[in-house]
C-alpha cells in the first residue's frame, strides 16, 4: 500500500468561521471561510450545495459490511460516505469547513466514532487521503478529536480505514478498542 505524504503546514483556525492565515516572511493575509448551508435530511444524512452548484450528500450508517453482526462492540462506529456526482471540482475551502462541521455535529451529539476510507476506484486515493489529513489538521485546532488508522484485509486487497472520535465522549475508550482490536478480529474471523 502506497504511503501518502505532504509537507506540514500551519493549521487553520476553526470555529463556525474558518480563518486561513498565510505567513510568508512578514507578509500576512487573512481570508475567512464559512460553511455552506447544510440541510439535515435525517439523523444520519446531510446535504449541501456549493457555489458551483455541486450537490454533496454526507451519509452515515452502521455498517455490517465491515463488521459481523455478532460484533456488538463495533456498533458505536458509523461509516460515512461523501458523495458528489461532479468529477471536476474546483478548489473550494468551504467544502472542508462544511464537512468537518457535519462531522463535529455527529461526534458531539451521538458519541459515535466516524469511520472513513479514501476511495481508490479512480486512482485518486492518495489525493483524498491528503485532503482528509489537511482537513483534520486545519479544523481540529482545539484538539477535541482523535483519529486512528487500521488496515482491513480480505483475499483481494488491504484497505486503510480511519476512525474519528470525540475525546470527550463517555464511550471513547470503547470505540478506540473496538476499532483497533475487537472489530479487526470480527472482520477477519
Amino acid at each position: 500500500m502506497e504511503k501518502c505524504t505532504q509537507k506540514a503546514k500551519k493549521p487553520l483556525i476553526s470555529n463556525q468561521r474558518i480563518n486561513l492565515t498565510l505567513d510568508k516572511k512578514t507578509k500576512t493575509s487573512m481570508k475567512t471561510y464559512e460553511p455552506y448551508e447544510i440541510k439535515k435530511l435525517s439523523d444520519l444524512e446531510y446535504s449541501f450545495t456549493t457555489d458551483n452548484h455541486n450537490l454533496y450528500r454526507i451519509v452515515f450508517k452502521f455498517s455490517d459490511r465491515f463488521f459481523e453482526e455478532h460484533c456488538s462492540e463495533c456498533r458505536d462506529i458509523l461509516e460515512v460516505d461523501i458523495v458528489c456526482v461532479e468529477e471536476n471540482l474546483p478548489k473550494d475551502y468551504r467544502i472542508g469547513v462544511t464537512i468537518c462541521g457535519i462531522f463535529d455535529e455527529i461526534l458531539s451529539q451521538s458519541c459515535n466514532g466516524i469511520m472513513y476510507r479514501c476511495d481508490d476506484s479512480d486512482g485518486r486515493q492518495c489525493k483524498r487521503e491528503l485532503q482528509f489529513d489537511k482537513w483534520y489538521e486545519d479544523f481540529n485546532e482545539d484538539d477535541n478529536i482523535d483519529r486512528f488508522a487500521q488496515s482491513f484485509c480480505d483475499e483481494n486487497a488491504c484497505d486503510k480505514y480511519y476512525v474519528l472520535v470525540d475525546k470527550g465522549c463517555l464511550n471513547y475508550e470503547e470505540i478506540h478498542d473496538s476499532f483497533n482490536y475487537r472489530c479487526r478480529e470480527c472482520n477477519n474471523e
